[in-house]
């Protein structure tokens, strides 16, 4: 058995990740959704890895000998403080779902500067609560019954400061990582998550749909 700790998105909360959630258990696992969503948006990305942290903290039992943390989109930000945070937990790893990589020296912010092509530029700017932006950019291959159920689970989680924070060289990943790029993503860049995967983390990016 394993435990998922799902880290939601700056577009949606813990309740995007039910359905995942309810696959992975179906399967003997177990999922962990902790919310970011009270974190004071002028916090740096630490704040937020503590909330995940105590979250794996509270949720861990004895007998569990592997513990992936998964980030999607901008939570991805976030990931690289966590083991840091919970040394003695059993990390298999961090995985990046369609997620930023943070870099050491960099932020969220240069690295957009410095590559305006890591987003779709038909997506910056738009407003994700909106339905019909929701439905064109984020959720364009849901079926109609998972429609209704996606739009549902939108909220802004909007960290500004820890998207204009540089990530300090002792940040550096100290366990394994994975990316999994969706090749029909409509907000970041297919071709910036592979390039990303393979500079920032070492590794090819596993690619699904979607």
């Amino acid at each position: 058995m394993a435990t998922f700790c799902l880290v939601h998105s700056s577009v949606q909360g813990p309740s995007g990740w039910a359905l995942l959630a309810d696959a992975l258990e179906d399967r003997g696992h177990r999922a962990i959704m902790p919310d970011l969503g009270d974190v004071d948006p002028d916090s740096g990305s630490l704040a937020y890895a503590e909330v995940i942290a105590d979250a794996v903290e509270k949720e861990i039992v004895s007998d569990e000998t592997r513990l992936w943390l998964l980030a999607h989109s901008a939570s991805g930000l976030f990931l690289p403080w966590i083991p840091h945070l919970i040394p003695d937990m059993p990390i298999a790893g961090l995985i990046y779902l369609a997620a930023y990589a943070p870099l050491s020296g960099e932020s969220l912010l240069s690295t957009l500067a410095a590559d305006p092509g890591m987003f779709n530029p038909a997506w910056l700017g738009k407003d994700p609560m909106d339905d019909e932006i929701a439905r064109e950019f984020l959720f364009h291959d849901c079926s109609e019954p998972v429609l209704g159920w996606a739009l549902s689970t939108r909220r802004l989680m909007v960290a500004r400061h820890a998207m204009s924070e540089l990530l300090p060289a002792g940040m550096r990943p100290t366990v394994p990582a994975r990316y999994i790029a969706c090749r029909h993503d409509r907000t970041l860049a297919p071709e910036w998550m592979r390039r990303a995967a393979r500079e920032r983390l070492g590794v090819e990016a596993i690619e699904i749909d979607g």
